[in-house]
């Protein structure tokens, strides 16, 4: 299906914006059931949203033996892994800071592709640079005079940082893998082997017995982060990498700590963290130098200049 340019610029918009909201909710929603169980509700609901809105048809030549463990390792760094570790990271730091440190994902995809051969640009450089100065200061600006580490919550940090990195690695495979197959159909398919995967475990931790501790808000929580984080937002996501590009979508990350910021004051009452914002706005530099060519150095430099008045030879006006 073939989507206006308007229409792919509105899905992304809303996929990231609701990315960015999802985490107040589920921070609500662990304080009922366990990280297990928010990682199996995803994957349930999403599943079949995913195959209700996608219409991907399979057949048995699709899960050959290869393509089964593509699927396998794309559903556990793509999903469980890093749903489970995004919920257990959020039991141990607030919403804001995850919204923040979210940023990094772009920056750590950067970093992977050029592991396996991409150029190092100066641009990048910038990006690595200020996204690790930016994370520091998010993860740190809670210790105060008392100390650099304010533990638990800097534990939760790294954690968080953790699911970026499980992120990264699926986004890598992605690219490399099932290269065939429509982006929905991938998305769809890991989807469902994902609940599979995590249905046994979940049975096991006594999962079942977990769901009767939902309240209505709870339930409504989960529903949405299911239908619609889950769901409807992973379908418009990949709509708008196959009608962008992976680059232009990106760009659109940097909705996602804002609306962070709104629904966590909105929903849990969590006031801003004022140290963390300067951390933030470093990690979102760095996603935006993440994408650029040299030439933006080029030009920042000349605005520099420019706004300094400095001369051709190097001294002050």
């Amino acid at each position: 299906m073939r989507f206006s340019k308007a229409s792919l610029y509105f899905q992304v918009s809303f996929a990231t914006v609701i990315w960015g909201a999802a985490y107040p909710l589920t921070k609500h929603l662990l304080t009922q059931v366990s990280p297990i169980s928010v990682v199996f509700l995803r994957a349930l609901i999403g599943a079949l949203v995913l195959v209700l809105m996608t219409g991907s048809r399979f057949t048995a030549a699709d899960f050959r033996f290869p393509d089964l463990c593509r699927l396998a390792v794309l559903s556990v760094v793509g999903v469980t892994l890093q749903h489970y570790l995004q919920g257990y990271a959020l039991m141990h730091t607030t919403a804001g800071n995850a919204g923040w440190l979210i940023g990094t994902a772009p920056i750590m995809v950067a970093l992977l592709m050029i592991t396996v051969g991409e150029t190092l640009t100066a641009a990048k450089s910038l990006a690595f640079a200020l996204g690790f100065a930016g994370t520091l200061i998010v993860i740190f600006s809670k210790g105060g005079a008392g100390g650099v580490f304010a533990l638990p919550s800097t534990t939760g940090d790294f954690i968080f940082l953790a699911s970026c990195v499980s992120w990264a690695f699926y986004v890598l495979f992605t690219k490399r893998w099932l290269t065939g197959w429509p982006q929905a159909k991938v998305t769809t398919a890991t989807m469902v082997v994902a609940l599979f995967s995590v249905l046994p475990v979940w049975l096991a931790a006594g999962g079942p017995a977990e769901l009767a501790r939902l309240d209505a808000r709870g339930a409504s929580y989960a529903l949405f982060l299911g239908v619609v984080a889950s769901g409807l937002c992973y379908y418009f996501w990949n709509n708008s990498v196959e009608g962008l590009g992976a680059v232009k979508s990106s760009y659109f990350i940097y909705l996602e700590p804002f609306a962070t910021l709104a629904s966590a004051y909105y929903f849990i009452g969590e006031r801003v963290a004022w140290g963390a914002i300067p951390g933030g706005l470093a990690i979102l530099a760095g996603v935006y130098f993440i994408n650029a060519k040299d030439q933006s150095l080029v030009r920042l430099r000349a605005r520099v200049s420019s706004t300094l008045g400095i001369q051709k030879h190097g001294s002050l006006a």
